[in-house]
């Protein structure tokens, strides 16, 4: 699994400045986020998302498949909790047993499920890895619970 940040933008012959223009942010905090330095907020990555026109899943190298999507979408919040809720009870897990199998604190996670808290594009992405689920789903850009891999 790789993040395709670079590759997006290398394909729409941008420059990181022209990126960071686009979301809004310095070049530099586009330049941590494409080289792994920090972690992009998860709505600035679905801003990307929506900007090259695809899914999540593809950005963040979940799926080999690049879907195309005319129309922008939104991330869910009251969603994002729910659906975070849901698939730990389809596994029978405490949020203990999570936390302890994806290596966050219990409260961080909780804080995500009751919705105080919104997770980082890499802990989702964490959590969509060990369910197997797309992040798409999970923040309600889709209903379909499958990664396209082709």
């Amino acid at each position: 699994m790789t993040l395709r940040y670079e590759e997006l933008r290398l394909d729409s012959e941008k420059k990181q400045g022209e990126i960071a223009e686009i979301l809004s942010v310095k070049r530099n905090t586009y330049s941590k986020w494409e080289n792994l330095i920090n972690d992009m907020p998860l709505e600035k990555c679905n801003e990307l998302a929506n900007y090259y026109k695809t899914t999540l899943d593809y950005v963040l190298g979940l799926s080999n498949t690049r879907e195309y999507i005319d129309t922008p979408l939104n991330i869910d919040w009251k969603l994002v909790s729910e659906r975070l809720s849901e698939l730990r009870h389809l596994k029978n897990l405490t949020e203990r047993e999570l936390s302890s199998k994806i290596g966050f604190a219990q409260t961080t996670y909780s804080y995500y499920e009751i919705g105080k808290r919104r997770p980082t594009t890499m802990k989702l992405l964490s959590i969509a890895q060990y369910y197997n689920v797309s992040i798409d789903y999970i923040v309600g850009r889709s209903n379909n619970t499958l990664i396209s891999r082709k």
